[in-house]
């Protein structure tokens, strides 16, 4: 009888955690289901280094003279007031360009109903160099005003690689 008693209370947990948690806002933020998802200005799927599952993300760029990478726009939960942010990042040999502001990038930036960009964007990381895999990630206050955040993680004007994996937005207190 207890071990029914004890199995019971158990599931009882199990099924608790499960409910409160957190779901990840992003769309195949694993890129598991290859780029799907994401708007794709240059970045490639690779099976060859990933932090989890069979992908990542690689950003690649011979040259400082572009901005390469991949975005994701996804709407404010509603009664929303804080988002946390994260995402398992790698860097390779990655060389700024001329601007303070240029590197490997992950940035947030919140939109407004006609999708103007409400206050500065948020830059929750930016590598240059050599970088290990690293989880990166900040909690963020959504702007009055905002109705949506676009997700960016880029090559700004910087030359190397970099590789993303297992990118998460979710709502917290």
């Amino acid at each position: 009888m207890k071990v029914y008693l004890l199995t019971g209370c158990v599931l009882m947990l199990m099924m608790l955690n499960s409910a409160f948690a957190q779901k990840n806002l992003v769309t195949n933020g694993g890129f598991e289901d290859e780029l799907y998802g994401w708007n794709n200005n240059g970045a490639q799927l690779t099976p060859y280094d990933f932090n989890t599952g069979k992908n990542s993300c690689a950003i690649v760029a011979a040259n400082t003279e572009n901005w390469v990478g991949v975005d994701q726009t996804i709407r404010v939960p509603k009664k929303a007031r804080n988002i946390e942010f994260s995402a398992w990042l790698k860097a390779v040999n990655v060389v700024k360009g001329k601007n303070e502001w240029d590197g490997a990038i992950f940035t947030i930036v919140f939109l407004d109903v006609l999708e103007k960009e409400v206050g500065d964007g948020v830059n929750i990381a930016r590598i240059t160099g050599d970088q290990g895999w690293t989880l990166l990630s900040k909690k963020i206050t959504i702007p009055d005003k905002a109705v949506s955040f676009k997700i960016l993680i880029a090559l700004g004007n910087a030359s190397g690689t970099l590789l993303a994996d297992d990118v998460m937005a979710k709502e917290v207190d």
